[in-house]
């Protein structure tokens, strides 16, 4: 039997739509009620097909996914079958954005059920706080709608609130690389969130870093800023770059070089257009900024066996605009906030942090930490060639 529901932005009623009531299926779209207030972008409100796709995803985004390392013991804890189950129960109400989702036949109130203001999962005093999901997760719990395979949660702490994230591999490395990327944007004071390095009380590592987010601003990623206009699909970064500018974020180019070259030094895999995007006025809709750079853990070849290692080089996949990290070099303009003096910084970071990693072995860590300074040289190359080329432009004019 189907059921309806209703999305809602803060308080404001986006759309309704039909799920079965057991199952939690989707099974249709009902009414559009607030076009300009939907969580995938602006869609042609008769395109009834498209969003009704475009909404399904959504949902099935907005929880734990199926690759999720602890998906067994979550399911065992909540007696489900499917953790998108959990997702429903929990409204979608997430510490990113401020949409959500219950029975059209309810009447509830978001101040009532958001996460910004209000607690949850308390944890008991003395116990040591982890990356996973254990019993002082509820239903209603934000950490039921978090993304991605690796194990996080959410919690508060002095009244704020935290996202802590551990690792998949046995090798633990992705907490260091998050520390490793923050160290390295605080040298140029690039605009990011900064993760610090904690350990459980069995010396267990992962990262904590504070919501970027709050009741009156909110997260929307590069997706969503490219589903509102008509993009070039050959040309994203240009689109993007343009959109941006069309809703005064007057420093995207700047901010997104920022990004790429990060990326490059790091070899971040994982930049998919779900990890940057913009920061809104919830209440106004006015676009505020390009969003701090964030969620570096999937770099410095974290995954790579040993073995694997003498294949590696300067080079590493790509995800936001082009699929090669060092291909999107091509898209900076010259960094005049890079200081060539600090190359030597940035290989002394890595080594540094990597060797805090008893997990890791020497000659593992000499190989990234060499991989790394030859990052920098190419990376110095290529901005030192974009000076000539405008000096030599300059002097033409």
């Amino acid at each position: 039997m189907k059921k309806e529901y209703i999305l809602k932005h803060k308080n404001i009623p986006v759309m309704t739509f039909y799920m079965d009531n057991k199952t939690f299926k989707f099974e249709d779209l009902g009414d559009i009620l607030s076009a300009g207030r939907l969580p995938y972008g602006n869609i042609d409100k008769n395109s009834r097909g498209r969003h009704a796709a475009l909404l399904h995803n959504w949902i099935q985004g907005r929880g734990l996914p199926e690759s999720r390392k602890d998906k067994m013991s979550i399911k065992e804890q909540f007696k489900v079958d499917e953790l998108k189950t959990l997702t429903i129960q929990a409204r979608a109400l997430n510490l990113t954005d401020h949409y959500w989702l219950h029975e059209a036949d309810k009447t509830i109130a978001w101040e009532k059920v958001n996460h910004f203001d209000n607690t949850f999962d308390e944890v008991r005093p003395g116990t040591d706080v982890i990356p996973g999901i254990d019993e002082s997760v509820k239903r209603n719990s934000p950490n039921l709608c978090v993304d991605g395979s690796i194990e996080k949660r959410w919690i508060i702490k002095n009244g704020e609130r935290y996202l802590i994230k551990g690792s998949r591999y046995r090798r633990m490395q992705e907490p260091f690389n998050e520390r490793i990327a923050s160290m390295i944007m605080d040298l140029f004071n690039i605009n990011h969130v900064n993760y610090e390095l904690k350990r459980t009380k069995e010396r267990i590592p992962y990262s904590e870093c504070k919501c970027m987010c709050n009741r009156k601003i909110e997260y929307l990623n590069a997706e969503w800023v490219l589903n509102n206009e008509d993009y070039e699909s050959n040309n994203l970064h240009n689109s993007y770059l343009k959109i941006c500018k069309k809703n005064n974020i007057k420093d995207a180019k700047k901010r997104i070089d920022e990004m790429i070259a990060l990326d490059f030094l790091i070899g971040n895999e994982d930049r998919h257009r779900g990890n940057f995007g913009i920061l809104r006025n919830a209440d106004t809709l006015e676009w505020l900024s390009i969003a701090p750079i964030f969620d570096n853990g999937n770099s410095l070849f974290f995954d790579y066996e040993n073995e694997e290692m003498q294949y590696c080089g300067v080079d590493s996949f790509g995800k936001a605009f082009r699929d090669n990290n060092r291909f999107n070099l091509q898209l900076m303009d010259y960094p005049e906030w890079y200081d060539a003096h600090s190359g030597s910084k940035i290989v002394d970071i890595a080594a540094l942090w990597l060797k805090n990693n008893e997990n890791l072995k020497p000659k593992r860590i000499d190989k990234v930490v060499q991989i790394i300074r030859e990052r920098v040289k190419v990376f110095e190359d290529t901005i030192n060639k974009m000076k000539r080329k405008n000096i030599t432009r300059e002097l033409l004019i």
